[in-house]
């Protein structure tokens, strides 16, 4: 971890993150492809969140607020993709539970104007791996599912110091949904993004327009918001 940052890491978080060394060691190692043409999805609440190229809000992996300038500027951000319309809407928060009504989900407020982009990449993408067993092996399985933002977003910028360090051989990586346990989400760092231009269709409709809204709102345990 490199010292000019370390004395920013909380304590907390900074004795339980794999050494750095260790984690792009074991992470270049084991790295998966998106292959060229295959489909993901993004759900965005409006159409400049669907590729966007600055945002202003840290989401699950990061940046951590220490790192973000006074002025706003983030110093890297990530897109977050899912194989799945249903893992991407849990995992943009299309769908939430109600802690006052358990066993019940609703849709958030505006999730029916939300969108659901279908992207292609023309090119292969290269990812980091942290869905499979690497997880379990760097001791970071609990975490990643783990309301806990706070961790993700250090453990997310050490991933941005692996891809930073790359020479854009990297794009981003893979982890397990949290909000949709055995499935997939990706995240494609923001440095991949100008390598990218041209090289991403996409294709959008309503969220509420899809099948998977359909079949969640016809779900049994879908309750209306209070």
């Amino acid at each position: 971890m490199p010292s000019s940052q370390s004395l920013l890491v909380p304590h907390r978080i900074a004795a339980a993150l794999p050494r750095l060394a260790l984690l792009r060691q074991v992470l270049c190692r084991e790295m998966v492809g998106l292959p060229a043409g295959q489909s993901v999805v993004r759900a965005a609440w409006h159409p400049a969140a669907i590729w966007p190229a600055r945002v202003n809000r840290a989401y699950r992996f990061g940046p951590p607020e220490e790192l973000i300038a006074v002025d706003g500027t983030f110093p890297f951000h990530w897109i977050y993709v899912a194989d799945r319309v249903l893992t991407a809407a849990w995992e943009a928060g299309l769908c939430v539970n109600d802690v006052t009504r358990p066993g019940t989900f609703q849709f958030a407020r505006g999730a029916e104007q939300a969108l659901i982009a279908t992207l292609h990449f023309a090119r292969p993408l290269q990812l980091l791996d942290l869905s499979g067993d690497l997880s379990s092996k760097l001791g970071l399985y609990d975490a990643l599912r783990s309301p806990d933002h706070i961790f993700c977003q250090w453990l997310g910028w050490q991933l941005d110091c692996i891809i930073a360090g790359q020479g854009g051989a990297v794009d981003g990586f893979r982890y397990p949904s949290r909000r949709h346990p055995g499935n997939i989400a990706y995240a494609i760092s923001s440095r991949a993004m100008p390598s990218l231009v041209g090289a991403v269709f996409t294709a959008t409709e309503p969220f509420s327009d899809g099948a998977a809204y359909a079949e969640l709102a016809a779900d049994p345990c879908r309750v209306m918001p209070t």
